[in-house]
């Protein structure tokens, strides 16, 4: 959306106009340009999505209010929004895989349906909980459709947004709120192209296929140079959008959670996961990692389904579930080995950052080289094979 032009008229005419209005209807007010704006891009499936919000909003509390069937509604709303979520992610990817020139696999998912399923199952767990009581339409319908956060996050959390809301304009908000998004364009215009694949000519390949092409005289370094420049492009772009989408909230006094904190600088895999995308790990820690141990008793399958569910929420495909499956085994191993060497007492050494540089770069070429997987666009097979590459091992796929 920031391409377009008219995302930047609405969101600085829209923040101009929102402190001029009285408070109550300032929520209404960002709820109704937010909706009107999505709708201009996607009218059925954004008016889909309205349905939804409404419905979540009324079912939702009587799991609150009815005890006896309260695991009834709850159960009854998750799968509902998760079964939809499903049809547009799953359904398509399933029956393109069957039938690649079907109609109904080139159906194309609403708009920011990820991030919109992830806040509606949010909010009916935690009113079933009866953590949430309030139960302010106007705030809940500007939570939902807020249009700086919609399509590229972060996972806003209701509790959260609630309690950052500014009464009043704060030149200081507003002010970081404009250098944040000032970041954010600098990120995704400049940065962002200086580290793309194939830039330079000749020296990093600029896709999977350029790479693969001449991967039987590829030297291993070129291998690891395209998917750590893959690393930091998506890097750039991501938390460019994320800045840009908190930035845009605080023009109206709406104090977005963080998503990044330098996850180029983790010492370890699992610190990697506290820094990166940090509103989609939480939101999974919470809502799966947290259950399934609860049930199982098992850090093994928490961490497992978790990182599974991580990888098919981007996409259900063989190379997500390969790069979940390649984090969450990750993940294992790191802890597995920190709980065995908290028994010696160079690990306190190794704490109290003695030994932190080794940390860094070994947690950067492991994430980097994860985006063998899924950077490729050739599927499992090609992206197997470049990840193969950067260990300098070729096969003919």
């Amino acid at each position: 959306m920031i391409q377009s032009i008219t995302f930047w008229l609405v969101l600085f005419g829209a923040a101009a106009g929102y402190w001029l209005l009285p408070v109550r209807l300032r929520y209404w007010y960002i709820g109704a340009v937010s909706v009107s704006y999505l709708v201009s891009l996607e009218p059925f499936g954004v008016t889909i999505l309205l349905g939804w919000m409404l419905l979540f909003f009324y079912v939702a509390p009587h799991a609150l209010r009815q005890k006896k069937n309260a695991l009834l509604v709850l159960t009854g709303l998750i799968l509902s929004i998760f079964g939809y979520l499903a049809w547009y992610k799953a359904v398509p990817m399933l029956l393109a895989a069957w039938h690649p020139h079907g109609a109904i696999a080139a159906i194309v998912p609403p708009l920011g349906i990820s991030y919109f399923t992830f806040k509606l199952m949010h909010y009916a767990i935690e009113t079933a909980r009866g953590t949430i009581t309030d139960r302010s339409l106007d705030k809940f319908f500007a939570y939902v459709f807020l249009f700086p956060i919609f399509t590229a996050g972060p996972i806003e959390r209701y509790d959260h947004f609630l309690a950052n809301l500014a009464p009043k304009p704060d030149r200081t908000a507003i002010a970081s709120g404009l250098t944040r998004i000032a970041i954010g364009l600098i990120k995704v215009t400049i940065l962002a192209k200086l580290v793309q694949p194939g830039i330079l000519p000749g020296s990093i390949p600029g896709t999977g296929q350029d790479l693969l092409a001449v991967a039987e005289h590829l030297p291993v370094w070129r291998a690891w140079a395209f998917v750590i420049v893959t690393y930091l492009q998506e890097y750039m772009n991501f938390s460019a959008y994320s800045d840009i989408a908190i930035g845009g909230s605080l023009l109206f006094g709406i104090r977005i959670m963080e998503n990044f904190n330098f996850p180029v600088i983790a010492t370890n895999i699992s610190d990697f996961w506290r820094r990166w995308h940090m509103t989609l790990s939480g939101w999974c820690q919470t809502y799966i990692y947290m259950p399934v141990m609860a049930r199982t008793r098992s850090i093994l399958i928490a961490t497992f389904a978790t990182f599974v569910l991580i990888g098919l929420w981007h996409s259900v495909t063989m190379s997500w579930l390969a790069w979940g499956l390649f984090h969450s085994t990750g993940v294992a191993v790191y802890a597995s080995w920190a709980r065995f060497a908290r028994r010696w007492e160079w690990y306190r050494s190794a704490r109290q950052n003695r030994y932190r540089f080794i940390g860094v770069p070994l947690t950067f070429a492991f994430v980097s080289s994860s985006y063998a997987f899924t950077e490729s666009g050739l599927g499992l097979g090609a992206g197997t094979r470049i990840f193969l590459l950067l260990f300098g091992v070729h096969y003919a796929g």
